[in-house]
């Protein structure tokens, strides 16, 4: 269900501050250019400061109420698409409240007419208004700041993590003490088990090499954990596997820049296929 679905949500002070100051200036714009509402007729030397008033309405309001959606997020851990829409209406729905006993009250000085029918009228057309404008562009600079903020963020994440799998060496140790190979675990394309030896191959300067070791495919597997097994005598690298070919009784695995098939046999055939699926 579309509700249901996760918002990107921004935790930054700074994004939600030049939102709120935008939403302000958008409000204060229209009142002063465009003068609706009939506020043409509104003659009064301090007229611009009334509209800029109502900016600072559309503006606190907005930062509490960051704040307590920011308190909300952080306590809980999630915003979907419905607690969004929630904020945006209550957000909007708060504002024009508060900007219906600004007018009547600073402005008009009629605390006499905040009447509920006069509010209900008033709210009406705010909302359909002013309201729907800002209910838009509320969620559009939200999604689009936050959006923006977590694409940095994952492109940063990523970059770290690659950078770490590059560095990340191990010692591979044969059945013999002084048998020992170095690699890079992300550079480990497959590993294939011939007699009492293995064949660890591996990449080095985009260039596929081989280096053999007395060892048992198993023992290599304890060592290897993140290889997965596709045969009784091959470990293969998820990273480098391309495509499946075949039914369970005859699958070949094929691998990025390798030439040759790697065999799937039936006992490995399922859990090869949801991988690389």
């Amino acid at each position: 269900m579309f509700l249901s679905n996760p918002f990107p949500y921004s935790t930054s002070f700074r994004n939600h501050f030049l939102i709120a100051s935008i939403l302000s200036f958008i409000v204060v714009f229209i009142l002063v250019f465009l003068q609706p509402f009939g506020s043409n007729n509104f003659s009064n030397p301090y007229k611009s400061l009334y509209f800029i008033g109502y900016g600072g309405i559309c503006f606190i309001v907005y930062i509490v109420f960051h704040l307590l959606s920011k308190w909300y997020y952080e306590s809980f851990k999630i915003w979907k698409w419905v607690e969004e829409l929630f904020f945006c209406i209550l957000y909007l729905s708060v504002a024009i409240t508060l900007a219906f006993i600004y007018t009547e009250v600073i402005i008009n000085k009629r605390p006499e007419h905040l009447t509920l029918s006069l509010f209900l009228f008033w709210f009406k057309h705010m909302f359909l208004g002013f309201g729907l404008i800002l209910f838009v562009l509320a969620l559009f600079f939200r999604h689009r700041y936050a959006s923006k903020k977590n694409i940095i963020k994952d492109d940063v994440v990523s970059t770290i993590e690659n950078e770490e799998s590059k560095k990340k060496t191990i010692l591979l140790q044969g059945t013999m003490k002084k048998e020992i190979f170095e690699v890079v675990t992300s550079q480990v394309v497959y590993v294939k088990s011939e007699d009492n030896y293995v064949i660890i191959f591996y990449k080095d300067e985009e260039v596929v090499k081989e280096k053999i070791l007395r060892n048992t495919l198993s023992n290599t597997k304890k060592q290897l954990s993140f290889l997965l097994q596709t045969h009784r005598s091959y470990l293969v690298n998820p990273k480098f596997m391309k495509s499946l070919k075949g039914n369970s009784q005859n699958a070949k695995l094929l691998l990025e820049n390798i030439d040759n098939a790697i065999p799937v046999s039936k006992t490995y055939f399922e859990s090869v296929k949801k991988t690389i699926n």
